[in-house]
């Protein structure tokens, strides 16, 4: 009995090795979480942003190491403040809400944040005036991404 007691953990043990390495490996990948996004576009005659017209895009938020990172995916040319590249992002989180904060790398770029409803009804944009946040007026979906 001992001996097929022994014969079982010798043949057991390169699994619950790899088991316990792929536990390892788990806690250090990142945590990506992702939401639909209505990007609006400008028009060029006037400048202004037209609610009528819009690409359907995506925005994730990957946190790993304590480090959160934006990015938006869309199709077509996008707005080159946000969809060159991953941005730093601050992140908090409430029981309503998940506020994404990001400050764009690139100048003249202004910072902007989403507020996000947790219960997966969409969310804001806002963006910063003098020295406040306000939503931006447009229904940017934000819904989870499925």
């Amino acid at each position: 009995m001992i001996a097929l007691h022994k014969t079982l953990i010798l043949a057991l043990r390169p699994w619950v090795t790899a088991l316990a390495l792929a536990g390892t490996a788990g806690a250090a990948l990142a945590d990506s979480q992702a939401w639909n996004y209505k990007s609006y576009l400008r028009d060029r005659t006037s400048g202004q942003y037209d609610k009528e017209k819009f690409r359907t895009s995506t925005i994730t938020l990957t946190e790993k190491d304590g480090q959160a990172t934006f990015r938006m995916l869309t199709s077509g040319r996008g707005d080159l403040c946000i969809s060159a590249s991953d941005l730093p992002a601050e992140v908090q989180r409430g029981a309503d809400t998940t506020t994404i904060t990001v400050t764009p790398t690139l100048a003249g770029c202004e910072p902007f944040r989403y507020v996000i409803r947790n219960d997966g009804s969409g969310g804001i944009r806002q963006f910063r005036k003098d020295d406040r946040w306000v939503a931006d007026g447009f229904d940017h979906d934000l819904t989870p991404k499925k």
